[in-house]
Parts: structure tokens; C-alpha cells; sequence
């Protein structure tokens, strides 16, 4: 079997972190994944690092030719001129190069992540909710490509440029190498330094923005609970008080970076301009030009100095970031839709055989046993909370059972292929699924052999053809769930069911939001379309109960009676 290093099959507790070795293994499938681009990210830095060096080596030959000389200036000019063009697009292939890779980074990762989430099981979803996905498909993962580009822009433009200057520095100087590379030494101190008090400074103030958010969020969900025991001055006291400590740390950092950071630059640089000023009087050899060199190579390496320490920040964030992904990436709950036994039409007397089920700790049906001929209407009562909705989930086998069996035709649905299950069964559920698409997508849900007349017939024998009518577009009007009522969107749902024709149709509450009118209409229908079908319906109202072959109450996760009529 061939495994990448995201393969999930491997079985491990749910939310345990991933071992070193698998981040390694994990980057080693980035690297390779993209190693043409890295290796092309990694090319153009190099070039590009090279020439930025390079130019100010050749200003520095400029400055201490012979002017006389007007040949060799000319030339050392063409050189300047050359090297600065070079420069500029060596800067812009950069970039582009760093941002196609970085692109084709996150459409692998968030692939990779999306297509396994794809392929979770019910249990599994359950787990999360859809922020928190969202959250993992596109700010976690632009996070994780900035671990690897920010590695390399560190490894191969940070230092890279400073160990290529301090090699043209001894290259020009020995004596100013060595005062510019204390110079740089000290660069790196100040960096650090006012990197750290930055960071902890912004952390603050962001925890306190956090604070101030969940502090006004309470109060205005509570806003009642404020009015009746005059908590107003109470609470705005509070959040003043947070907003006072949140403009502590702003000025810090205000000040650290305004005054404190420039300071030390300030003084650093006065005094490496005495020491080379020293240098230059006592030892007539030292060049104006190496002055300049020196010079310029310690004020360039301060940004990348400052962007080291900033990107190791970053990688940190990063790494937190990876955490969540492959807590993500390692949920083993993964649903085969195509493994088990073929059955196209699958079809008979269904049966429950001494079913549990739970969810997690919480034991949902006991020993649940009865028959459901085929072609009858059965109706499951009961209260709320008896597990009504769970017998219908676990029939189409969204969930797993924990003892017992399911048989439909004699066939265990266990063996059978999971799409085919589901493919025989047509559902409404409690709450209807609406897609952010039009009317017809709505109902037809990719099936192109239902047609707008079959839809049209349908409408109006329920009577949704009212609200049809309504749609200045018909069957092609986007949906807004918001201009629709409970009821029209159940209906839609309904449409959606009826129009999908199968053997076994599961109606969950399918009239609890609809006029007694449309629901006698809508049961008259069910009756039509479902004489050779097996029809379950999950039902409390009266007339419901009553148009059905058998009835079958739960109570606290038993079958407590069953009425055969």
C-alpha cells in the first residue's frame, strides 16, 4: 500500500498530537511536493542576494579609482548600472517566484485538508464545528506555508546576506571586517531586543482587545439582566478599566518603537562613525571607498536582522498552526461510501434486531427490535429526546450502531455499500438543508433527469405553486432562506424528497411547520407517490398517527408499544 506522509489509516487516538517525527515526515511531503518551485525560491535568493552585495562592493571600487583614470571609471560605471538593473529584477523575479510557490502550497494543503474532511464520517463532524474548519482551511494554512517560504527566506536572504557581506567586507578590509561585524553583532542584539519587548507588547494588547470583545458581547446578550439590577455603571466600569490596561501596553509599545529602537540605531551608529573615523586618521591605507562598504553593509544588514527575528516569531505561530491542521489530518473517522456488498435496488421488510446505539457516553436506544413490512406506513412516536431522529440516522447509516443489526430484505445494511443505502432512502429532515444556490439546484441536487415540469406538477399539487409563482426567475431564483418562511423552506425539502425516487422514503417531522390544509394535501401526495414504497414517518401530530399501517412508540430509548392497524 502507498502512503504519503498525510495518510491518515494508520490508527491513533482521536486528538493526539503528532509525533517529531511525523512533522518531519509532513514537511518532507511539502518539500517534495514542491521541491521544483523551492529549489527555484531558492536560486533566485541566492542571485539576488549575491547582487545586492555585490553593489555596493563595485560603488566602493568606484570610489577609490583614479579619477584620471576616465576608462576604468566608465567601466566601473556600465558595472554600477548593470548590477543595479539586475538588481531590480532579480528582486521582482523574486517575488513573483515566492508567491507562486507560497500559492501552490496552500491550494495543496487546503486540497489535502479539504478532500480528507470530505470524507469524514458523521461522528467525526460532529466534532467540529464550521468555524473552526474554515478557520484550519485557510488562516492555519496560509500560517504552515509561511513556516516553510519563512524558513527559507531566513536560511537563504537573511543570512545568506549578512555571511555574503562579511565575506566582501574581509574581502576589502580586514580591520573594518572586524568593526563591521561587531557593528552587525550589536545589530543583532538591539533586533532581538526590540523584537521580544514588540512582541509581547502586541500580545498583550491583542488579549486585551479579546477581553474588551467578550466583555461588551456578554453585556449586550445579558443586556435584559443589566436593565433589571442597574448593572450599567457596574459594567461599563469593567470594560473602561480593560481599555485602560490595553493603552498601558499601546503606549509601551508605542514608545519602544518610537523612541527607544531609534535610539539605540541612533547610538550604535555615532559610535561606529568615531571608531571609523579613528581608523581612517590613524591608518592613511584604509580607503574612503571601504568606509562606504563598511558603512553601507552595516546599515542593510539591519533589516534582515530585524526580519530574522521577526520570521522566527512567525514560524512559532506557524508551528501552532500545524498543530491544529494535523489534529484535523489524524481523525481516523474516514466513510468508505463504496466499500461492502452492491446492491442497486435494494429493497423488502426492514428490520431492527436488538439495536443500541450511542453517542459517545450517551446511550440513545436499547435493545430497539420490530419489523417494518415493505410497502407499509409505519409512524415512530413519541417524545422528544426518545430517539425518533437517531433510528432514522442510524437506517441510513450517517451513524454507527453499537450491537445488534439492521436488515432490509434480509440484507444487513452493515455489508452493503454505504451509497447504496442512502441511494434506496429518500429523506427530509427535522431542519431543512438548504443550499446558498437556486430553487431547482435546491430540489434537483444534481439529479438532471428530474425536469421543471415534474417539479412544476409537483409544486402544485402541494400547493407551493403560489410561491413558485412569486420567484421573478421561477425554478432559476437564487434562494434566500431569510425571505422564506419555516414552513416554505420544508416544503422545498419536501419537493427535494418526493422528486428523488427510492424504495424506502423517511420523513422526519415532514408536516410540523405546515398548515393543516397543505399537510392534508401533502399526506394525500405521500399516499400517491409511495403505494409500492416502504414510507417511515417521525411524527407527534394526531392526523399523522392516525393515516398509518402500524405505529410503533418509544420511550426512553425502548420500544415501549406498537399498534398494528
Amino acid at each position: 500500500m502507498v502512503t504519503d506522509a498525510w495518510d491518515t489509516r494508520v490508527p491513533r487516538a482521536s486528538g493526539d498530537e503528532p509525533t517529531v517525527k511525523e512533522r518531519k515526515k509532513q514537511m518532507k511531503y511539502i518539500l517534495k511536493k514542491n521541491a521544483n518551485m523551492l529549489i527555484l525560491v531558492a536560486l533566485v535568493l541566492i542571485i539576488c542576494n549575491i547582487l545586492k552585495a555585490l553593489h555596493p562592493l563595485i560603488m566602493k571600487s568606484i570610489l577609490d579609482v583614479d579619477i584620471t583614470s576616465k576608462e576604468t571609471l566608465m567601466r566601473l560605471f556600465f558595472a554600477y548600472f548593470v548590477v543595479h538593473i539586475l538588481l531590480v529584477y532579480s528582486k521582482n523575479a523574486r517575488n513573483s517566484v515566492i508567491n507562486r510557490t507560497m500559492s501552490k502550497i496552500l491550494r495543496d494543503l487546503r486540497k489535502k485538508l479539504f478532500c480528507h474532511v470530505l470524507k469524514w464520517d458523521m461522528t467525526t463532524y460532529q466534532k467540529y464545528n464550521s468555524s473552526e474548519i474554515y478557520t484550519r482551511l485557510t488562516a492555519d494554512i496560509e500560517n504552515v506555508s509561511s513556516l516553510f517560504l519563512g524558513t527559507m527566506q531566513i536560511l537563504l536572504d537573511d543570512v545568506l546576506y549578512i555571511i555574503t557581506v562579511v565575506f566582501f567586507m574581509f574581502f576589502a578590509d580586514i580591520k573594518l571586517a572586524l568593526i563591521g561585524s561587531i557593528a552587525i553583532l550589536l545589530n543583532a542584539v538591539v533586533s532581538y531586543v526590540f523584537t521580544q519587548k514588540v512582541a509581547i507588547c502586541s500580545k498583550k494588547i491583542l488579549d486585551k482587545r479579546d477581553k474588551e470583545n467578550r466583555q461588551f458581547s456578554e453585556m449586550y446578550n445579558k443586556s435584559k439582566l443589566t436593565y433589571l439590577f442597574g448593572l450599567q455603571k457596574k459594567n461599563e466600569e469593567k470594560i473602561c478599566k480593560t481599555m485602560d490596561e490595553e493603552l498601558v501596553y499601546r503606549k509601551k509599545w508605542i514608545f519602544v518603537e518610537s523612541f527607544i529602537y531609534p535610539l539605540a540605531v541612533t547610538i550604535q551608529a555615532v559610535a561606529i562613525y568615531f571608531i571609523l573615523m579613528y581608523v581612517f586618521h590613524v591608518d592613511n591605507v584604509v580607503s574612503l571607498g571601504s568606509i562606504y562598504l563598511v558603512i553601507n553593509y552595516i546599515q542593510k544588514c539591519r533589516a534582515p536582522l530585524n526580519e530574522i527575528f521577526t520570521q522566527l516569531e512567525e514560524i512559532q505561530s506557524a508551528s501552532m498552526s500545524l498543530k491544529r491542521i494535523n489534529k484535523l489530518l489524524n481523525e481516523n473517522g474516514k466513510e468508505d461510501i463504496q466499500k461492502g456488498e452492491v446492491v442497486e435496488d435494494l429493497k423488502g421488510d426492514i428490520e431492527f434486531e436488538n439495536v443500541c446505539m450511542q453517542y459517545g457516553e450517551n446511550k440513545v436506544l436499547h435493545n430497539i427490535s420490530f419489523v417494518i413490512k415493505e410497502g407499509n406506513k409505519v409512524t415512530i412516536a413519541g417524545k422528544t429526546g426518545v430517539g425518533k431522529t437517531t433510528l432514522a440516522n442510524i437506517l441510513m447509516r450517517l451513524y454507527p450502531i453499537k450491537s445488534g443489526k439492521i436488515t432490509i430484505g434480509g440484507k444487513n445494511i452493515q455489508d452493503v455499500r454505504i451509497q447504496d443505502v442512502r441511494k434506496n432512502i429518500s429523506y427530509i429532515s427535522q431542519t431543512p438543508y438548504i443550499l446558498n444556490d437556486t430553487l431547482k439546484n435546491n430540489i434537483i441536487l444534481g439529479d438532471e433527469t428530474i425536469t421543471d415540469n415534474q417539479i412544476k406538477k409537483v409544486a402544485n399539487e402541494i400547493g407551493f405553486e403560489k410561491v413558485l409563482n412569486n420567484f421573478s426567475n421561477g425554478l432559476e431564483e437564487k434562494i434566500d432562506r431569510s425571505k422564506l418562511s419555516y414552513g416554505q423552506l420544508q416544503m422545498i425539502a419536501f419537493l427535494r424528497a418526493i422528486l428523488h425516487k427510492a424504495n424506502i422514503y423517511v420523513f422526519d417531522e415532514p408536516t410540523s411547520n405546515i398548515d393543516l390544509k397543505t399537510e392534508d394535501r401533502i399526506q394525500k401526495l405521500i399516499d400517491k407517490i409511495t403505494t409500492d414504497s416502504t414510507v417511515i414517518i417521525i411524527a407527534h401530530r394526531k392526523s399523522t398517527i392516525e393515516n398509518s399501517d402500524k405505529i410503533i412508540y418509544l420511550k426512553d430509548g425502548m420500544v415501549d408499544m406498537i399498534v398494528n392497524k
